[in-house]
């Protein structure tokens, strides 16, 4: 019997065990839970993100701003990296263990018999921390989906959707559309919803139309500026009441700029107070861990980048980004990758995205039951492509190890695959 006094990893591996299933999309079962903890909105303001790719990134631009405007911030985001504590952030620092051990104990006494999944009673944690701390903005990262993930029980006041690509058709339904149309399902009537990118599928327009929801595009309603040489850029928008807003000299954050371009349209739609100033204070050296994360191999020094791309449209932006990265550094010699992916993930697509910019590949498995076998991993990477150069390894650990221990000094070194990758061996580094 788990008590106040239990630690967080013992009440981590309990609700693992709750529900037979770890994923099950529905919310009949969260909202009942939720009814008998007396869960409505969590804040004053909620922001509710979904999307393909860059949700972390948005995630993280909403609260840095909203923290340097004076907003006191709740920010759920999954999946972690090292901590769990990662997931539940009050004021931009992750929840202390003895926090989220008294809501998990709560949300259990409340559920009765009622089953929930691992994800079902973070969020409801999460929610109710929220809650109690007395935030006021609430940003809530969708896990999978949209239409039936467990975050979508509250009602945001600004619906944003960052992308759409081929990813989770399993649980989605096959193509853009039918993955659209569940990120749609976060969309509620007369309330603001911001596109990140610049096609939005038909099944994201053609329920915001139903649901009389204005929907901001970037790119059309909404847009961002630079050159590549510029050490600054802008961003072009628009307002509730549909009058232009101009930002001419942005600090140059270390995150995808369209993601932080789809985050400011975000903020400028709700009745919040910041200023041009807050945006920078926020935006300078704002970095997000796994995204495109410069840091440093702690033995052998060299430079390591870690990037939790997971799919075939985010390993295109990892490619651009290296692509960038070894123009500005053309000391760099080779470029070596680690990588190492979930059994459901398009290895084929992923590596031919990345193939250009790299020189050879070393190959692992993740330590999760999802994970795709190594040798199916260079199985499929030989029947795509027999002349790329791969060593294959059991282990991420033993793969980046001798990534480190084998290539040049002036080489590169880029972890990428899933998550679980990086979080394999990213404590194996320090920041730069």
């Amino acid at each position: 019997m788990l008590t106040l006094e239990s630690s967080l990893e013992n009440w981590l591996k309990y609700i693992a065990s709750v529900h037979p299933r770890e994923i099950e999309l529905g919310l009949e079962r969260i909202h009942r839970v939720a009814r008998r903890l007396k869960l409505a909105k969590p804040a004053a303001v909620v922001i509710t993100v979904a999307g393909t790719n860059g949700k972390g990134s948005c995630v993280a631009t909403l609260e840095a701003v909203l923290q340097q405007a004076g907003y006191k911030t709740g920010a759920y985001t999954s999946p972690h990296i090292q901590y769990f504590n990662e997931r539940i952030r009050v004021a931009a620092a992750p929840v202390a263990d003895q926090d989220i051990v008294a809501a998990l104990a709560e949300i259990d006494r409340c559920r009765e018999d009622e089953s929930l999944s691992y994800f079902e009673f973070a969020t409801l944690a999460a929610l109710l921390i929220f809650k109690q701390a007395g935030v006021d903005v609430a940003l809530l990262e969708v896990g999978l989906g949209g239409r039936l993930d467990a975050v979508n029980i509250i009602d945001p006041d600004v619906a944003l959707i960052t992308n759409i690509s081929i990813d989770h058709e399993d649980w989605l339904g096959k193509g853009v559309e039918n993955i659209g149309a569940e990120k749609a399902g976060i969309l509620r009537a007369n309330t603001a919803a911001v596109f990140g990118d610049t096609s939005p599928p038909a099944s994201i327009v053609g329920k915001a139309k139903e649901l009389g929801a204005r929907l901001y595009v970037q790119g059309t309603d909404f847009r961002f500026s630079k050159a590549v040489a510029e050490e600054s850029w802008q961003w072009f928008g628009v307002d509730g009441a549909n009058s232009a807003v101009h930002f001419a000299a942005l600090e140059l954050p270390r995150l995808a700029l369209a993601n932080v371009s789809a985050a400011l349209q975000a903020l400028i739609l709700l009745p919040l107070q910041f200023t041009e100033a807050d945006i920078n204070g926020a935006l300078k050296g704002l970095q997000l861990a796994g995204r495109f994360e410069i840091r440093r191999d702690r033995r052998s020094a060299k430079t390591v980048i870690f990037d939790v791309a997971h799919n075939q449209a985010a390993a295109a932006l990892l490619a651009e980004n290296l692509a960038l990265y070894r123009q500005q550094n053309p000391a760099i010699v080779q470029l070596a990758v680690v990588i190492a992916v979930l059994a459901d993930k398009d290895i084929e697509a992923m590596v031919t995205a990345l193939e250009s910019c790299t020189d050879i590949w070393y190959i692992a498995q993740v330590d999760e039951a999802r994970g795709m076998a190594v040798e199916e991993v260079a199985q499929r990477i030989k029947n795509s492509n027999n002349g790329l150069r791969l060593q294959q390894f059991g282990t991420v650990g033993e793969a980046y190890r001798a990534a480190c221990d084998q290539t040049a000094g002036n080489d590169l070194i880029v972890v990428t695959g899933s998550f679980f990758t990086v979080a394999a061996v990213r404590a194996l580094s320090s920041p730069t």
